[in-house]
């Protein structure tokens, strides 16, 4: 943008003032939003695991940290959650999804906003970081036990979506 090097582009965070002045004439059209899903790669586990807002928001605080954690389990019964690390991938570059994930986890858990915060790049307390959508499911693509999240696009089928409604 800065450079002059597209002529279009788009993105689920907008400009901010300051990106917005080193790029004059620039305009902006709050109309692009892609889906983000929750992605993990769980051996053993053949159907899509049911988590809060909240309890998401634990785990890449790294407060949650095993996959048979009771906050995970209860909301999960009948489902045999191994006695495994969760081993998270997020995003190492600045992104629309990272802006857009980390301002949901800010509005479901006060305790994310006030520590880590909402944006493009933030300080993530845990984990590994990846370039892309690409590179971060690849990590959960190779990894057992890891879990991150990608534009729904990048999901993989035995990475199931995780349910944060309170109807399932």
């Amino acid at each position: 943008m800065e450079q002059k090097t597209v002529d279009f582009a788009a993105s689920d965070a907008p400009l901010q003032a300051s990106e917005q002045a080193k790029a004059p004439g620039v305009l902006t059209i709050p109309e692009s939003i892609g889906g983000i899903t929750i992605s993990y790669n769980l051996p053993g586990i053949d159907k899509g695991l049911k988590l809060t807002g909240p309890v998401i928001a634990q785990i890449f605080m790294g407060n949650i940290t095993m996959w048979n954690d009771p906050a995970i389990a209860n909301l999960n019964s009948g489902v045999n959650l191994p006695a495994q690390k969760i081993l998270i991938a997020h995003r190492a570059d600045g992104s629309g999804t990272t802006y857009a994930f980390t301002d949901y986890l800010s509005k479901v858990y006060p305790q994310w906003k006030t520590d880590v915060g909402q944006g493009k790049v933030v300080p993530w307390p845990v984990g590994t970081g990846a370039p892309g959508n690409a590179g971060v499911a690849n990590i959960i693509k190779t990894t057992p036990y890891a879990c991150g999240y990608v534009e729904l696009a990048y999901a993989y089928p035995k990475q199931h979506d995780i349910c944060i409604c309170s109807k399932c």
